[in-house]
């Protein structure tokens, strides 16, 4: 229920776009929905929007700061990534080395382009990578079909079909559509592999050495 809401709010909203600016308008503005509310409501609105706006982004950074910097760190204690991400604050326990790096590499991002530049990496990228998740659903249960599953999903596997076509879908009309950034996320996320096949020989061989004879 909570994700049919969330999908008519959106539909709900992108309706109103449209209906308030018109199509070639959406597709021109580089601000619908603060074009949208200046038509209905006028520039206080719009300036009231856009606070709101501003307020919720920093949900959003919150979520970031949650999960993004787990990842690195999961990874480093892998033996997957840099040593220092393994590093944890001792009174509160966050993971400080990855969320160090994290920041660094966020501010690194900023200073190289503009706020679309970037979402138009981020965007290509993430919907690349919960493609390959659905895809990795799917070799799992067909591979390890006896692991422990807490729930299953309705309609698998042809809404995990759906849900993977469409990821590399948006991808695909991603990089059609801005092909020059798309390919930087691209290369940015090809450059991660070197390093990964370096950690992942290390580990190897730190775990056969573990092992007895």
């Amino acid at each position: 229920m909570g994700t049919s809401l969330v999908i008519a709010l959106y539909v709900a909203i992108n309706w109103v776009y449209v209906r308030v600016l018109g199509l070639s308008q959406v597709a021109k503005s580089q601000h619908v929905a603060s074009d949208a509310v200046a038509r209905l409501l006028g520039h206080a609105g719009a300036l009231f929007f856009t606070i709101a706006m501003v307020v919720s982004a920093f949900g959003s950074m919150h979520a970031g700061f949650l999960t993004g910097p787990r990842v690195p760190y999961a990874m480093a204690r892998d033996g997957n990534f840099f040593g220092f991400a393994t590093r944890v604050q001792p009174k509160f326990r966050a993971p400080s080395g990855a969320l160090l790096f994290q920041g660094c590499m966020t501010s690194a991002l900023v200073l190289t382009g503009t706020y679309q530049e970037l979402y138009s990496y981020e965007i290509f990228a993430v919907w690349v990578f919960l493609g390959l998740v659905a895809v990795a659903l799917m070799r799992l249960r067909s591979t390890e079909p006896e692991l422990s599953r807490p729930f299953r999903v309705w309609g698998h596997p042809w809404t995990t079909i759906v849900f993977g076509g469409a990821a590399f879908a948006i991808s695909a009309n991603l990089w059609v559509v801005r092909p020059i950034r798309s390919s930087i996320g691209l290369c940015v996320i090809l450059l991660g592999l070197p390093f990964y096949v370096h950690w992942r020989k290390k580990s190897d061989v730190a775990v056969s050495g573990a092992m007895p004879d």
